[in-house]
């Protein structure tokens, strides 16, 4: 039997690793199924060692010492001469860089690539676009659904809902360069008791006001009345508790929703619901249009934060669909209905508490329209794998909804995934970012201030100075720049507290860091440009892939107008040409030059970005791709320190260090973009 070979590409650690597989069975003598390290489990693997002076990568021969009854540092030694030779073919053929050695280190046989040869290799990789630098990786079969940020039509986006849209945006995107089809889709909250207080509030206190005639986004209009609402709620509910002899202050959540119930702006509230559950065609009307005035803010939002969707599911279009489901389970015995007419799911067995999906008078809980929803986007889609990006507070609501998929003898039940995330804050003090209901950051409010932040910073550090630069655009680029890296850089799961002053800094682990390091490189283009150095036919440029660009937001009530923050380039088109640029036409340059170590090893960072692009979507995380960008500004940092560019003691130096510059350029832009970061290319 055989084992199915990788397509090559650019991973180094991949292709090394496939061909000392074949150097290992022509040694050996033995298949990798006699050797017992056949299959995607195998635990032969091509690692990078934690120091360069250890080797560029190297191979542990520890899985290989049961089979073949040796000591791992006796099989590397052995196997050093047949693996040299085998990489040495290779080189010779182009499918690696050229060998400069290949020595057993104990249980670890280590290749060193010949810095020159390495740096050429992957630069001239990325300037021919290959994936994943200018397009997606080869197809992996796989369609996955991802469902993320579910909002409310009773108020803007806040906080909370910022880190869950980056979070899907940047997997769609990840997992498309990885090879997967994508349906990035959102579940609107538009339906129920909160939708109606804001209803409630606008005929009480509206007085006919719309966004249009007050200059004000929809959402935040909206907004408003649901404030004023629960405001004008608290007033009457502690009103009637001292009528009833309680202290406000001191009465549970139990006993204050009950008197928020019996309160006549809650009774309101209800009846509202009463009438739209029962089709009033007033209430109705009312209903679409504030939730159309919400749709248009959010649009606004979503164009400004870069998310878009395919499809929107609304609740009020799916939350009778699980009754159906839950009828059906019933009569297959998968469900039981209790003797005041309840039905429930027993999950005892599952290590779970029994779960009601009906109350007693037929109406369905949320749960329940979880479930037809479920069952809706696998009908309109097949996909192999369904995931929800929900707050951690949701954990154990997935849980009881994935395992009642499965009860029901689903089939792709076990498709479905929840991908929860931490809370997010700001610190104590941030002035309007505490938001505008006293509780949580406002999304726009907390944009227009990083912007506003980033610009006065830029300003302060005589960071732009070119007249073809938008400002506006620009700093609002940056200041999504710091936000955004800064919350993709963490693990989901983790609580974190973003600082826009700390994070908004042109140096460190930051986004504004990495952004800073891609204008600098198209400067130094320019430069180079305007010096003669090269010319704009001397560079070879392309556009980055944007797989879902025709979706756009999805929003059924479009915002008119340019999105704020849309970067454009003008001025000379070599300007535009230097933005766009990934290399140096292979007549305008000798690679080979570049045999300086920090050459090499910004080279050797090169290398691993389709390593990181697969870690992170096998991971279902940003995380490895945020800290990979940041690593390689470091390390163009440190080659720009020790290798001038413009001033090279040759102009053939000169020009291969603007081909390996504008290597990483194209790379950080690749990146960037994954991560829903606009990659500037002048600051």
């Amino acid at each position: 039997m055989t084992h199915e070979k990788p397509q090559m590409g650019t991973d180094i650690a991949v292709i090394v690793q496939e061909l000392l597989t074949e150097a290992l069975e022509e040694w050996s003598g033995r298949s990798l199924e006699d050797l017992g390290l056949a299959g995607p489990d195998s635990s032969l693997s091509v690692v990078r060692p934690p120091k360069p002076d250890m080797g560029d990568v190297a191979l542990a021969c520890f899985p290989l010492a049961k089979a073949l009854r040796k000591a791992p540092p006796q099989i590397a030694g052995e196997f050093a001469q047949a693996a040299e030779d085998r990489l040495r073919r290779a080189a010779a053929d182009g499918l690696i860089p050229q060998i400069e050695t290949v020595a057993a280190a104990g249980p670890y046989l280590n290749v060193s690539f010949a810095g020159g040869s390495l740096a050429g290799w992957i630069c001239d990789r990325i300037s021919a676009a290959t994936a994943p630098f200018g397009a997606a990786l080869p197809p992996n079969g796989r369609k996955t659904m991802i469902e993320y940020s579910a909002p409310n039509t009773n108020k803007p986006l806040h906080l909370g809902h910022v880190r869950n849209n980056l979070l899907g945006l940047s997997l769609c995107n990840i997992l498309n360069a990885a090879g997967e089809e994508v349906i990035p889709v959102n579940l609107v909250n538009d339906r129920g008791i909160h939708i109606a207080k804001s209803m409630v509030a606008y005929l009480k206190w509206g007085e006919g006001r719309t966004p249009e005639a007050e200059g004000r986004k929809g959402d935040h209009l909206v907004g408003e009345y649901y404030v004023r609402f629960s405001q004008e709620l608290a007033t009457e509910r502690d009103r009637l508790a001292e009528q009833q002899g309680l202290d406000p202050r001191t009465v549970d959540s139990d006993t204050a929703h009950k008197l928020e119930d019996a309160t006549p702006l809650g009774q309101e509230a209800r009846e509202l619901l009463r009438r739209w559950e029962d089709n009033d065609p007033e209430v109705r009307e009312l209903w679409r249009t504030m939730n159309g005035w919400v749709y248009t803010g959010f649009d606004e939002t979503y164009h400004r934060l870069g998310c878009y969707f395919q499809k929107w599911y609304f609740e009020s279009n799916t939350y009778k669909l699980g009754k159906q489901l839950v009828e059906r389970g019933l009569a297959d015995g998968c469900f039981s209905r209790h003797e005041d007419g309840s039905v429930w799911a027993p999950l005892e067995d599952e290590g779970l508490k029994d779960k009601i999906l009906l109350r007693s008078d037929g109406t369905s809980v949320y749960i329940t329209q979880d479930l037809g929803t479920a069952v809706l986007k696998f009908e309109d889609y097949g996909m192999d794998r369904s995931i929800y990006v929900v707050g951690s507070e949701q954990i154990l609501h997935f849980k009881l909804l994935f395992t009642i998929l499965r009860k029901l003898g689903l089939p792709w039940a076990d498709g479905c995934l929840h991908l929860s995330y931490g809370l997010v804050t700001l610190p104590h003090g941030m002035g309007k970012l505490k938001s505008r209901e006293g509780r949580r950051a406002d999304a726009d409010d907390l944009l227009d201030e990083l912007a506003a932040i980033a610009r006065q910073k830029a300003s302060d550090g005589g960071m732009v100075s070119e007249e073809q630069v938008d400002l506006d655009a620009l700093a609002d680029a940056i200041g999504q720049g710091a936000l955004k890296m800064y919350l993709l850089q963490v693990g989901a799961e983790k609580n974190i507290t973003f600082d826009p002053d700390a994070t908004l800094d042109f140096e460190g682990d930051t986004g504004p860091a990495v952004q800073y390091s891609h204008a600098r490189i198209c400067s130094i283009v320019r430069k180079a440009l305007a010096q003669g150095k090269i010319t704009e036919g001397d560079l070879l440029q392309t556009e980055l892939p944007n797989p879902f660009a025709e979706l756009g937001t999805g929003s059924p009530v479009k915002a008119a107008g340019e999105p704020v923050g849309t970067l454009h380039r003008t001025g000379p088109p070599e300007y535009v040409a230097a933005a766009r640029a990934v290399g140096l036409r292979a007549e305008a340059v000798d690679p080979a030059l570049l045999v300086h170590p920090e050459e090499k090893r910004l080279g050797l960072e090169l290398v691993f970005f389709e390593r990181t692009i697969r870690q992170a979507a096998d991971q279902l995380s940003p995380s490895p791709l945020a800290g990979y960008l940041l690593e390689l500004t470091k390390a163009y940092a440190r080659f720009y320190h020790n290798c001038p560019v413009l001033k090279a003691d040759t102009e053939e130096l000169c020009r291969a260090r603007l081909h390996l510059s504008l290597a990483v350029a194209a790379t950080l832009r690749r990146g960037l973009s994954l991560l829903g970061i606009q990659a500037p290319d002048a600051m």
